[in-house]
């Protein structure tokens, strides 16, 4: 059989046309010349051992009529050496060593079929050099006598026995091998150095035996100093002297052993590692996962073969970091480091990875293992161990500030009462300089006043005692109280201060505790105020919805980006450095924030600095049915109802309140109205939708504010008219929202007349 010369036959025993074909693919990507036929039942293949008389028999391990095992026990009966590999699916570590043991050569899984023209082969090799050796082996039968040195030459240890189980010759290998004499072995003979012969056993071997044939098996042989050999016996019977004996070739098949268990080892370590491993060609595809890797990240092994690495690509490196890494292990180095990762299910997660290139004999680079640690959980455990000392520092850090603040804000009005009391014990002090004394004594008992009532009140908060005392309230009333009472300090200070209210009077009542309301309002103006050296200060609310939102705006220091997080902390005016001292504890916006919480509402800020403050909070507000609200609600003329009903609307609003009014407003009224809770879903209803003709636009909305949706809706039709819809009525606010691109104005709370106004003034 020389591959090189002539093409090999090849008989495939196979069910699946498909899989033929592919194997042939890749014997031919393999470079070998061959003809072939392919059989799938039992009858099929006896008949075309007989006539095609193949090089090598390459059979499915199982096929619905007839199966590998089958295909092996007939060539093996057919012919003793024939090559045979076993081509399957699928094959567990059991049955591959079932199949060697039955007399397969070799065997394939079809997800590695590149290794199949290797296998083929290989087979053939060996069995064009056992036909050699057989061929000696039989010289050696028809003539040992002549062939001593042949012998002596071998490396396997020869045995000639004779049937009564008596050695009658041994080579050199034997007596090297074994550590006995020549003439100790032919003394000894097989029984004394392999436990599982006996001369009963060796004329049994003899009797069985048939003619022309060799026997194969497996045995181990002791030597002198009880070492343990594990040999391949191969016996026949031959002619030696005149008379019929047995020919034992012994090879030592120690090492094979041994590579055969470390490669199992092996096998099991890396498929039972806890950590997954990957096996890629020297392209980064994907050759081989073990279990943990389908475990952590979804994906099975068929899935993944085939596949390269950038299939778990988060997205979250840069292609710099990926080029480093491949520079790396090109270059024959190893490589570690942790890398952001996507699951099948797009879940991101973090892998500790090492990478390590696998050479050949020639130390070029054919694959790649790398081994993955899914440290997602380690990382996320370290950053919370480094948030909670960080925080932690924190606390102990604003403790000591405020420890500090507490000393000056007590200490420094202290010693303004003991000081300036004492000088009023000087007798020659004239009236003017005893009132300015009086008047110092009295502000700086104010201040230490405010300090401990300050420190009250954080107690209550923290004890959970604050009651509330729920009663009517009219806000603009108490807006305009706490106008006039600090229009003198602000008129002091040169600052303009403004006051906006939303409703009229005898609307503008709600439920709430009057103090805590108060409190929050002068808390947040007292803070404008004291920060605030030029420019105005503007003070008043706005109905949003079921709640009424007020807002202290100034045009003070403002507050740096890196203090954002610590504005209602408690204490943390102590810790915060500004450009000058400003007294006062830091507890009045924490003071401020829980009182809000109390009444049900929230507060937030904004703030850039240099530029000034805005601070916002609300509570809940319920409108009183009937009377209030008919007023407001004039009769709109009718040709703009008229113009509505030809209209397609999109109203952009997230909130529920808002919605039910606009929808209750133009539901049955327009030719269409289409809502979005976002700026983002606008956008998207109107590039569906090109019909609409109007959008009422919520200024504040998530994901994509009213400006943005704004702009994106002109890009798309720059006709479209769009009413800007909000409750910031302020100065400045309808320049912005024009410039933006709508059309118009719409100020929150508006009525159903100022709506069909607006309607008729774009439409009609």
């Amino acid at each position: 059989m020389d591959t090189a010369s002539q093409p090999i036959r090849i008989l495939f025993a196979e069910d699946l046309p498909t899989d033929v074909e592919i194997a042939k693919r890749e014997i031919r990507k393999g470079g070998i010349e061959f003809i072939s036929k392919v059989v799938d039942t039992e009858t099929k293949f006896r008949k075309e051992l007989e006539e095609f008389k193949p090089d090598i028999v390459i059979s499915d391990y199982s096929m619905p009529t007839f199966d590998g095992m089958s295909a092996l026990k007939i060539t093996r009966e057919h012919s003793r050496h024939k090559p045979f590999v076993v081509l399957t699916g699928s094959m567990n570590e059991e049955t591959a060593v079932a199949c060697m043991k039955a007399g397969a050569n070799d065997y394939v899984i079809k997800e590695q079929i590149k290794r199949l023209p290797y296998a083929i082969k290989e087979t053939i090799e060996k069995a064009v050099a056992r036909e050699e050796k057989q061929k000696i082996e039989q010289q050696l039968r028809q003539s040992l006598g002549e062939y001593r040195d042949l012998i002596n030459g071998m490396s396997e240890t020869v045995w000639i026995i004779d049937l009564n189980g008596k050695v009658l010759h041994v080579n050199k290998t034997a007596v090297k091998q074994l550590g006995y004499s020549y003439e100790e072995l032919l003394d000894t003979g097989l029984v004394g150095i392999d436990a599982n012969f006996s001369k009963e056993g060796i004329r049994n071997l003899a009797e069985s035996m048939p003619k022309d044939k060799i026997q194969y098996f497996q045995t181990v042989h002791k030597t002198r100093n009880g070492k343990e050999i594990p040999v391949e016996i191969t016996s026949s019977l031959a002619r030696y002297r005149g008379q019929q004996v047995i020919i034992s070739i012994a090879r030592d098949i120690t090492e094979r052993i041994e590579i055969e268990n470390q490669l199992k080892l092996l096998s099991r370590s890396v498929e039972q590692s806890p950590v997954s491993i990957v096996v890629t060609d020297n392209n980064g595809v994907i050759e081989y996962v073990n279990s943990a890797f389908t475990k952590v990240t979804g994906y099975s092994s068929e899935e993944v073969k085939g596949m390269k690495t950038s299939l778990f690509k988060s997205g979250n490196h840069s292609q710099k970091f990926y080029k480093q890494l491949w520079d790396t292990i090109l270059k024959g180095k190893e490589w570690h480091g942790e890398v952001m990762n996507r699951k099948k299910n797009g879940e991101l997660f973090w892998e500790d990875i090492s990478i390590s290139p696998v050479f050949n004999l020639k130390q070029e680079i054919t694959h790649f293992i790398s081994i993955r640690e899914d440290v997602t959980e380690k990382k996320k455990m370290i950053d919370d161990l480094i948030a909670a000392k960080e925080k932690a520092e924190e606390s102990d850090r604003l403790k000591s500030a405020f420890l500090a603040n507490m000393s000056h804000e007590i200490r420094t009005p202290m010693n303004g009462i003991l000081g300036f009391t004492e000088l009023l014990k000087e007798p020659k002090l004239t009236g003017e300089e005893k009132n300015e004394y009086i008047k110092i004594i009295q502000k700086s008992g104010q201040r230490m006043l405010n300090t401990i009532n300050d420190l009250i009140e954080i107690s209550k908060i923290e004890s959970g005692s604050l009651e509330l005392k729920l009663k009517e309230v009219n806000v603009n009333e108490q807006l305009d109280y706490l106008y006039s009472f600090f229009k003198p300090e602000t008129a002091n200070k040169g600052l303009a201060f403004k006051l906006h209210k939303a409703l009229p009077v005898e609307q503008a009542i709600v439920e709430t505790d009057q103090e805590k309301l108060n409190g929050v309002l002068m808390n947040l103006i007292k803070n404008a105020i004291k920060y605030t050296h030029s420019g105005e200060i503007e003070l008043g609310y706005l109905q949003t919805g079921s709640a009424l939102e007020f807002f202290v705006k100034d045009t003070g220091i403002g507050i740096e980006k890196k203090h954002h997080e610590f504005v209602f902390e408690r204490f943390a005016q102590a810790d915060i450095s500004l450009s000058k001292p400003y007294e006062g504890a830091g507890l009045g916006l924490s003071i401020a924030k829980a009182y809000v919480e109390i009444l049900g509402g929230k507060i937030w800020f904004e703030s850039e600095f240099s530029k000034g403050s805005q601070f916002y909070f609300t509570i809940p507000f319920a409108k009183k049915p009937a009377e209030e609200n008919t007023a407001s609600f004039e009769q709109p003329r009718t040709d703009g109802e008229q113009v509505l009903k030809n209209l397609t609307i999109l109203v952009a609003e997230d909130d529920t309140t808002s919605q039910i009014y606009i929808s209750e407003l133009l539901r049955g009224k327009c030719k269409k109205i289409f809502f979005a809770e976002n700026g983002k879903e606008a956008v998207q209803l109107f590039s569906e939708n090109p019909e609409i003709d109007l959008v009422l636009m919520d200024m504040k909305m998530p994901l994509m504010d009213g400006y943005q949706a704004t702009a994106k809706i002109k890009e798309i039709n720059r006709d479209t008219v769009v009413i800007a819809q909000t409750a910031y009525a302020l100065s400045g606010d309808k320049e912005k929202i024009l410039e933006a691109g709508c059309d118009d104005y719409l100020p929150k709370p508006f009525s159903r007349k100022h709506l069909i106004e607006l309607i008729w003034k774009h439409f009609g």
